[in-house]
């Protein structure tokens, strides 16, 4: 993904799809998810579960207004240009989620955002946790947020990369620079 386009290789290097828009991911879904195309896009492979997440940001009047939304989707089976489990998590507290970036973790999909008003004001960060397995079955997910005002800058969730899980129960660690 790229602004507001995606395509799909195999790991020779091939195209395996055309340059399509990431909404198109949300086609039939309805909502904003479908009719924008905002960009911010994320693109993850879940290790764990062999599938891949793609996301981007939804909003309306050119992000000065609420709802914003979140659009997530998981793909149904390890293969990225198959078929997607779609949602869109709109934003609490009418904050539009700038700059997500998410990890991926044994008990949720995790993201941050940096926060901003709907009259364009920093308000700090969030916090966001989604239900991994209820989203890897194409169930009705919930996420849980907090934010974290405005002590923090550049926070990010950690990603699990490679063969080794953490311990059993263990937090997903975010980090934030100064």
């Amino acid at each position: 993904t790229v602004n507001v386009a995606m395509r799909i290789w195999n790991k020779n290097g091939t195209p395996v799809t055309s340059v399509a828009d990431v909404n198109t991911l949300w086609d039939g879904f309805g909502g904003l998810c479908e009719t924008t195309n905002q960009g911010d896009p994320v693109v993850l492979y879940d290790e764990i579960a062999d599938r891949w997440l793609i996301s981007q940001f939804a909003f309306s009047g050119g992000g000065s207004s609420a709802p914003f939304y979140e659009c997530v989707a998981i793909s149904t089976t390890p293969n990225p240009a198959g078929t997607y489990y779609r949602y869109a998590f709109v934003s609490p507290n009418s904050r539009f989620p700038d700059y997500p970036k998410f990890g991926v973790w044994p008990d949720a999909y995790y993201m941050s955002t940096n926060e901003f008003s709907a009259a364009g004001g920093y308000v700090g960060v969030g916090a966001w946790a989604f239900d991994r397995s209820k989203m890897l079955n194409g169930q009705a997910a919930t996420m849980q947020y907090f934010h974290l005002g405005t002590n923090y800058s550049n926070f990010l969730p950690a990603d699990l990369d490679g063969e080794t899980l953490p311990p059993a129960g263990a937090a997903n660690p975010f980090v934030s620079f100064d």
